[in-house]
């Protein structure tokens, strides 16, 4: 009787496979890891908490804001150069202050004192506005009443 050689029977290579698919796993998310660590992170505000607790007194100067008889309006221009602010015409006198808030990077915002012409309007140049979102606060005193309105334009 003649025997054969006999095969060597073949190795799996699960082993490797699996080990492979962990590695590049943990490479994965090692990587976005990393990646997420070198991102800049905005806080809405740096004093977000004590704005939070004088909420309350937003919510009062919205709802005086909100019975007024005439609303305050704030646009662009036809041309995009500026913002044109006009407040009702009992309030030709108001006392405040404009912010011009980007939500997407603190660093631009500007706050301006509201400086009403005798019709009531005040006019922002956009020259030095960064294009995109912009969150137009107006916050104002008239006879010892307060007031809060908001606009979101494209600059």
């Amino acid at each position: 009787m003649k025997t054969e050689p006999t095969a060597e029977p073949r190795k799996s290579l699960w082993g490797y496979a699996i080990a492979a698919v962990y590695t590049l796993f943990a490479l994965g998310t090692l990587s976005f890891v990393a990646f997420t660590m070198t991102q800049k992170i905005e806080l809405v505000d740096k004093n977000y908490y004590a704005k939070e607790v004088a909420y309350e007194q937003q919510i009062q100067r919205l709802h005086q804001t909100n019975d007024l008889e005439h609303q305050v309006t704030c646009e662009l221009t036809a041309d995009g150069k500026a913002i044109q602010l006009q407040m009702p015409p009992n309030m030709t006198t108001a006392r405040g202050t404009i912010l011009l808030y980007r939500p997407s990077e603190s660093s631009l915002d500007q706050e301006l004192k509201l400086n009403l012409d005798s019709n009531g309007t005040q006019t922002i140049s956009t020259a030095k506005l960064v294009p995109g979102a912009w969150r137009i606060k107006i916050t104002w005193t008239v006879e010892g009443r307060e007031f809060y309105n908001e606009f979101l334009l494209k600059v």
